[in-house]
């Protein structure tokens, strides 16, 4: 997931630094700009600094940006087992911190975990039931594992809560429409799953409609394809997945379409 688009109005300037204990409000400031220019090596130990005064942070939202902001940093890089350790770690330390388990999950489930990652959305969501990033990440995941129904059960109550959910201003109205788009691509993956192939395609096109530049849903669809006997279509997407940006595709799943792209290809 990109960085989220909400961080400004945790750092905006009405609020001031007189809010943050210490120096966690220029240190959110600087770890903003590495964000923006996707220098994520440079803004990770500002976060974690950040994270350090943890105890003295008095709003959960601070809390929780700051964390998945750092699952971010893990996630893009690829440094999947170091963003499995650092949120093992904090666990143990705050054990009933819901985000440190949604975002464990969402390192988990790009490592290939899928279980691991199934079992911490779901303790993600009995500390915050109707958490909207849980049910997503877990109806994706469920997806992703074969579990067509208990996703669909997921992405259909995600989708309900970002419909009805309270918006403080506009600049959360980005956010909740990436969001969104990755709930239609979960419902697709599931939908053809289940053999309802028309609906599946229609929840990829609502999803490629909000969020054109996302590698996964063109993945997804083109796997849809594929196993329909769509060899020309198929491919088509598998190389768009492989240009696409936000998000990519992880590198092993680059490997895996690159392959597929040459298989057909040769067809």
């Amino acid at each position: 997931m990109k960085f989220l688009r909400w961080v400004l109005s945790i750092l905006s300037p009405q609020r001031g630094e007189s809010e943050f204990p210490n120096n966690v409000y220029q240190l959110l400031q600087d770890a903003h700009t590495h964000m923006r220019s996707e220098d994520y090596g440079k803004a990770r130990p500002l976060f974690l600094e950040a994270i350090a005064s943890r105890d003295n942070i008095k709003e959960p939202e601070t809390i929780s940006y700051i964390l998945m902001s750092l699952g971010s940093t893990w996630l893009l890089t690829e440094q999947l087992e170091d963003g499995i350790a650092f949120f093992s770690e904090y666990i143990i330390r705050y054990p009933e911190d819901s985000r440190a388990y949604g975002e464990r999950a969402a390192v988990l489930w790009y490592s290939g975990r899928l279980q691991e990652a199934i079992g911490d959305y779901s303790r993600a969501l009995e500390l915050q039931p109707g958490d909207i990033l849980s049910l997503s990440g877990r109806g994706q995941v469920l997806a992703e594992a074969g579990e067509h129904r208990r996703s669909m059960e997921d992405l259909n109550l995600a989708l309900v809560t970002l419909k009805t959910v309270s918006r403080p201003d506009s600049s959360w109205d980005k956010f909740y429409e990436q969001v969104e788009a990755f709930v239609h691509n979960g419902r697709g993956l599931a939908l053809a799953g289940l053999g309802e192939s028309a609906w599946a395609m229609d929840e990829f096109e609502v999803s490629i409609r909000l969020s054109p530049d996302n590698a996964w849903v063109y993945h997804n669809r083109a796997q849809v394809y594929d196993r329909a006997g769509s060899r020309e279509k198929a491919n088509e997407d598998y190389q768009k997945a492989l240009t696409k940006k936000s998000p990519a595709l992880t590198s092993n799943r680059k490997a895996l379409a690159q392959a597929r792209v040459r298989e057909l290809s040769n067809s």
